[in-house]
């Protein structure tokens, strides 16, 4: 096992390793946003919605119930919401760069093909560039393809808790209102 995974490393050359840090650093990326962010972001509405609750979202719905100040309860909730897009940035950059990574490696292993054409051996060079060029491909579309569909859950995800925020706000906001 180990001389495959050396193998492919050597095929990927020199490519593999900063594709490698990538898939590294998006791994990182979509578990602290699953952990530290997304998680305890959804408790926290599930909890307000239940109508307890504690923390910086029941704080803020504590202010709009006392003050009724619209203005500056969206400020304090487009903050709150712009929390929950922590580690999506990275998770885009890298999702992003990984398949650059692996069209660079690919025109890498083309230049290899190219300059071996006119060599007595070369079917041999041709067969090792192509498969250098595949490797890195398929190695950056592979990291890439993972991290788009987290961030488009991820996103996904923000977008339905903005909506049920602005619904139990509008709702608080009402009822400060009404009194």
């Amino acid at each position: 096992m180990y001389d495959t995974i050396r193998h492919f490393f050597e095929a990927c050359y020199p490519f593999g390793y900063p594709l490698l840090t990538c898939s590294v650093v998006l791994l990182a990326a979509v578990l602290y946003h699953l952990i530290f962010v997304s998680r305890p972001q959804a408790k926290a509405t599930a909890a307000l919605a239940a109508g307890h609750g504690h923390g910086e979202l029941a704080d803020i719905a504590r202010e709009a119930q006392d003050d009724g100040n619209e203005a500056a309860t969206e400020a304090r909730l487009a903050l709150y919401a712009d929390q929950g897009r922590a580690g999506l940035t990275l998770i885009s950059i890298i999702t992003d760069i990984a398949p650059m990574l692996g069209i660079l490696g690919t025109a890498w292993g083309l230049v290899e093909i190219f300059g071996v054409f006119g060599a007595p051996d070369a079917q041999e060079g041709i067969a090792l560039g192509i498969s250098k060029a595949l490797y890195t491909t398929i190695f950056g579309l592979a990291i890439a393809v993972p991290g788009m569909i987290a961030r488009t859950c991820f996103e996904r995800a923000l977008e339905r808790r903005a909506a049920r925020l602005n619904e139990l706000f509008t709702a608080i906001l009402a009822r400060r209102k009404a009194q």
